[in-house]
C-alpha cells in the first residue's frame, strides 16, 4: 500500500496548527503527529516529501462553482474534467457542479447525464448544485427569468429522481438555492429533506421572518451572501438581517472583493465568524481564461482585468477568482488565521453538505485529500484520496 509521509510544514489540523508529520496510507490519513512518523513505519517502508516553509491544509472544498476553462457545466458532464484538472490547481479537492437555470424538460435531462457520469480525474465531483428554479425574479441576476418560478414539488422531485444513479438511491442533486418568500416553500423544504437535498437561501426578496421560518424549517443556509438578496434596513429587514442576527445556517462568500468588497468582508467575517462561513468561488467559465469573450449561462459575457460581465449589459457574471485567492483575501483583509480559513474552506462546506466524518479536515482516518501552500496561499500540491493530482515532487528534496 501507498505510504507517504509529508514533513517539516506547518499542519492545520482542526484543534491546532503544529509542525511535524502528516502519515498517508492508501487513500487515508493515518496519524497527524508532533514526531517525525507513526510507529510501526519502518524505513523503507514509506517516501518522505519534506515541505520546509509550507502551509499543510485540507483539500479546499467549492460547493459554489460554474466551470473554468471556458467550459460551462450547463454544458454536461464533458465539462467537468478539464475544470476538475483546473480546480486542483487552487488546492481544491472536490467540488459540487454549479447549474444556472434552464427549461425544466432540459435541466432534467442534464441531471441524467450527470447521474450517469464517470468521476473526473482531478478534484473530485461531490454532486450538483441546482442554482433555481425556485427563486425570485426580482434578485435572477443573469439567470433567464422564463426559468424562474413558484416551487413545484413534482418538478423538484423530478429534478431529483433524475440525479439518481442507476442503481442507487442517493440522489447527485446535493444542493438547491431558493426563495422562501414564495407560497408553499414550506412543503419545498419538506421534499427537500425526504431527498437529502440541501436547501440554501438566495436570489431571493424574502424578509426576515419568511427567512427565519425556512430556517425553522430546515434550510441550510445562504447562498453567496450579500449578493442576489434582500439586505439589511432597520425599516425593511431583510434576507441579509437574517443571516446577521438568527445565528444559524451557514453562509457562503465570495471573498474576491468584486462581488463583495473589502469593508463588507471584514462585517461578515466580524458577525458570523470562521464558525459559519464557507469561501466559495463562484467561478464560471472565464476562470483560468485569458481576458477576452466567452459564453456563460447561454450569455455572451467578457472576462477583464479580474472581472467577468455580461457584454450586452455590463452587469457582472460571476468570478474569475481561484478559492486559493479567497483564502489569501480573507487573511490579508480580515486577519484570518490558516485554522480559520481551513474551516472556512474546506471544514464548512463538507458539514453542510454531511461529509465531515470522511472529509474537510486533517484527522487520522479521514480521506487524504490535503493541499500544500506557500505562506501568500499559491498552491504547490493537492492529493485526492492519497494522490497526488496536482503539483511536482520534483520540487523537493526527497521526490516520490
Amino acid at each position: 500500500m501507498n505510504r507517504i509521509i509529508l514533513s517539516g510544514g506547518v499542519i492545520v489540523t482542526p484543534e491546532k496548527i503544529l509542525r511535524g508529520s502528516l502519515c498517508v496510507e492508501g487513500p487515508l490519513i493515518a496519524a497527524v503527529s508532533t514526531e517525525d512518523g507513526p510507529p510501526g513505519w519502518e524505513p523503507g517502508s514509506f517516501r518522505r516529501l519534506d515541505l520546509p516553509g509550507l502551509l499543510v491544509f485540507p483539500g479546499l472544498v467549492d460547493i459554489h462553482v460554474h466551470g473554468a476553462l471556458g467550459r460551462d457545466f450547463i454544458e454536461g458532464p464533458e465539462a467537468l474534467q478539464a475544470a476538475a484538472a483546473d480546480f486542483a490547481r487552487d488546492g481544491v479537492s472536490s467540488f459540487a457542479a454549479s447549474l444556472t437555470v434552464l427549461g425544466h424538460r432540459e435541466l432534467c435531462a442534464l441531471l441524467r447525464t450527470y447521474a450517469a457520469c464517470e468521476p473526473p480525474d482531478g478534484a473530485r465531483f461531490l454532486g450538483v448544485h441546482s442554482e433555481g428554479p425556485f427563486i425570485s425574479p426580482r434578485f435572477k441576476a443573469l439567470m433567464d427569468e422564463r426559468h424562474i418560478g413558484p416551487p413545484d414539488i413534482r418538478r423538484f422531485s423530478e429534478m431529483a429522481a433524475a440525479a439518481v444513479p442507476p442503481g442507487e438511491s442517493a440522489s447527485r442533486l446535493v444542493l438547491m438555492t431558493f426563495s422562501p418568500h414564495y407560497e408553499g416553500s414550506r412543503d419545498l423544504l419538506d421534499a427537500a429533506r425526504e431527498a437529502g437535498v440541501r436547501m440554501m437561501i438566495g436570489h431571493s426578496e424574502a424578509d426576515a421572518e419568511e427567512t427565519v421560518r425556512a430556517l425553522d424549517r430546515g434550510a441550510a443556509g445562504y447562498t453567496h451572501l450579500y449578493n442576489a438578496m434582500s439586505g439589511h434596513h432597520h425599516r425593511d429587514e431583510g434576507v441579509l438581517t437574517a443571516a446577521f442576527t438568527d445565528g444559524r445556517g451557514l453562509a457562503e462568500l465570495i471573498a474576491d472583493t468584486v462581488h463583495v468588497r473589502p469593508r463588507s468582508l471584514r462585517v461578515a467575517y466580524a458577525l458570523l465568524g470562521s464558525r459559519r462561513l464557507i469561501l466559495v468561488s463562484d467561478a464560471m467559465p472565464g476562470k483560468s481564461m485569458d481576458d477576452g469573450g466567452f459564453v456563460f449561462s447561454g450569455l455572451d459575457c467578457v472576462k477583464k482585468d479580474g472581472r467577468a460581465f455580461v457584454r450586452a449589459t455590463g452587469r457582472l457574471a460571476g468570478s474569475v477568482v481561484p478559492l486559493n485567492r479567497a483564502l489569501r483575501n480573507m487573511a490579508e483583509i480580515c486577519g484570518a488565521a490558516p485554522s480559520e480559513l481551513a474551516e472556512m474552506g474546506a471544514a464548512n462546506p463538507s458539514k453542510l453538505l454531511g461529509l465531515y466524518g470522511s472529509q474537510g479536515s486533517l484527522e487520522a482516518g479521514k480521506r487524504a485529500d490535503i493541499a500544500v501552500f506557500t505562506p501568500d496561499y499559491d498552491c504547490v500540491l493537492t492529493f485526492v484520496d492519497g494522490k497526488i493530482v496536482y503539483g511536482s515532487t520534483g520540487l523537493f528534496e526527497n521526490p516520490l
